[in-house]
């Protein structure tokens, strides 16, 4: 799956102020002289600042209005689902030992009536 070009505004803004908040918590770490925590707070604020970049350009992604990201979230998910069901018939013709006929319209359902168990009309 390819990385989203864009953003939410208020995912946006609650990533740059959890990386804010990371900043602060490294630098109370580092003034305390715990180096190991904050080498944790600067990864977990990286994190966080990770994702409002686009990871193939690593430029920052285009933030849309809360209801545009909404939109765009049901139509990646649609297309998600629409491709988890493709891949599971998929494998369930395989496993079922379906293969697609040379000439589809060779295939004629039956058309009702009573069967006449082989014998002539």
């Amino acid at each position: 799956m390819s990385g989203k070009t864009w953003i939410g505004r208020s995912r946006h803004t609650l990533c740059v102020d959890m990386a804010r908040l990371y900043e602060a918590q490294q630098r109370e770490a580092l003034e305390n002289g715990d180096n190991e925590a904050a080498e944790r707070y600067r990864l977990w604020g990286l994190g966080f600042l990770l994702e409002t970049e686009d990871i193939s350009t690593g430029k920052a992604k285009r933030i849309v209005s809360d209801a545009e990201a909404a939109r765009l979230r049901a139509t990646e998910d649609e297309a998600q689902q629409a491709d988890a069901d493709a891949e599971r018939l998929a494998a369930l013709k395989k496993q079922l030992g379906i293969t697609p006929r040379a000439n589809g319209s060779a295939y004629r359902p039956f058309r009702g009536g009573l069967p006449t168990l082989g014998k002539d009309r």
